[in-house]
């Protein structure tokens, strides 16, 4: 394809890994002469930022107040941000647009109708069963997918349970699952050298668990620190992420000197650190329909790092636990949790590890990556018919 591969997310784009994978793998590919992401400007960020010879990110700098609250001015931003893009990209040759979230897909539909542009509703999770999706914004939300969703010509998603639901919900056949899996690292090594056992002073024969992600509700953040609370001192958790439970995690480490905090690291250093830990650990709480039905990258990033995982008893991550053996599933309550972690030997840390290293050289965005161009060539080769 010739044009511009247009990405389209509401957020500031700090630590958006599947969507620079994503990206990469198409500007690589040579498809494009040009991959943009539009996102949102916020003070410390640059406005515009190359990430490579083909692409590049342009942070929305709005005119309308970012300070002042109310939901007027909220919806007048979003709007501002919308009609900034669609301005800036009319005229450019975009041949194909990917719509991140539910939010952004009718400026998607702009571009296909005034654009002839390729649309792709490149969905990161069930946009309309997240936690967040309650009341009149989730009957509004389901409102606008049905409408929508037919004038889509692809639809990505991040496993087959959501690819399922897509299929199931609205009668769609043009759906496609690209899981969010990391690189493989070169020549297959993981870093023996632990960075985080080193900067909280943890004994290399102490158990450091991991969790890294954001610090969001639904996420088991408070049951894990009541946990860590309770089990014996020789067992850490180190929270390495961002969000609305860190300064409650900063009052824990305070008291428990086996809970510790570590900032974000950028998407490329996230291996290095989490290598160093022992078992990495996401207790998703079932708290809505797209948390039952998630595979977080993070699973991921802990097996590719060499670390057996803990994760919910859930349909996606259960299966990849069974499937390669490299870990616990556990109802997610501080009683299970509790009970689980207490157990947990070295022997058993060690055993599962193995599993963990083994399933890794199986997996890796390479392989996702044959999948997503070949949903691209299949759309250009469909647009010329």
């Amino acid at each position: 394809m010739n044009g511009v591969n247009l990405h389209i997310y509401p957020s500031t784009f700090k630590h958006e890994s599947r969507m620079l994978k994503e990206t990469k793998s198409v500007a690589d590919a040579d498809l494009f002469d040009q991959v943009y992401i539009a996102a949102i400007w916020e003070d410390g960020l640059e406005q515009h930022e190359r990430l490579d010879e083909k692409r590049q990110v342009w942070r929305v700098r709005l005119r309308i107040d970012s300070q002042q609250s109310g939901l007027v001015l909220k919806v007048m931003r979003y709007m501002e941000w919308q009609a900034r893009i669609f301005l800036r990209f009319r005229a450019s040759c975009v041949r194909c647009v990917n719509c991140h979230s539910l939010p952004v897909l009718p400026i998607g539909l702009l571009f296909k109708m005034f654009s002839k542009s390729i649309l792709v509703y490149d969905t990161h999770e069930i946009e309309t069963e997240t936690a967040g999706a309650v009341g009149i914004r989730r009957s509004l939300s389901k409102l606008v997918e049905r409408l929508l969703i037919h004038f889509v010509d692809a639809v990505i998603t991040v496993n087959e349970s959501i690819a399922q639901w897509y299929r199931n919900e609205y009668g769609l056949k043009n759906v496609t699952t690209v899981r969010n899996i990391p690189y493989q690292q070169d020549g297959g090594a993981v870093s023996g050298v632990s960075i985080l056992k080193s900067k909280f002073g943890i004994d290399d024969d102490e158990i450091l668990f991991i969790y890294q992600g954001a610090f969001g509700h639904g996420r088991g953040i408070g049951i894990l620190l009541d946990v860590f609370a309770k089990v014996d001192r020789r067992k850490h958790i180190v929270f390495m992420g961002f969000g609305e439970w860190e300064s409650i995690i900063k009052e824990y480490e305070r008291t428990y000197p086996n809970i510790h905090l570590q900032d974000a690291v950028r998407p490329q250093e996230v291996c290095r650190y989490t290598s160093g830990a022992d078992v990495g650990i996401y207790p998703m709480e079932n708290v809505c329909l797209n948390h039952f039905l998630s595979l977080p990258n993070k699973i991921f990033e802990y097996i590719m790092s060499g670390l057996p995982v803990i994760v919910s008893d859930f349909p996606e991550m259960g299966r990849v636990v069974d499937d390669a053996r490299c870990g616990w599933k556990v109802a997610v309550d501080r009683d299970a949790l509790l009970s689980l972690i207490t157990a947990i030997s070295w022997d058993d840390v060690l055993d599962k590890r193995s599993n963990a290293q083994r399933y890794r050289h199986t997996i890796g965005w390479h392989k996702e990556e044959e999948v997503l161009l070949q949903v691209y060539r299949s759309l250009n080769e469909g647009s010329k018919t």
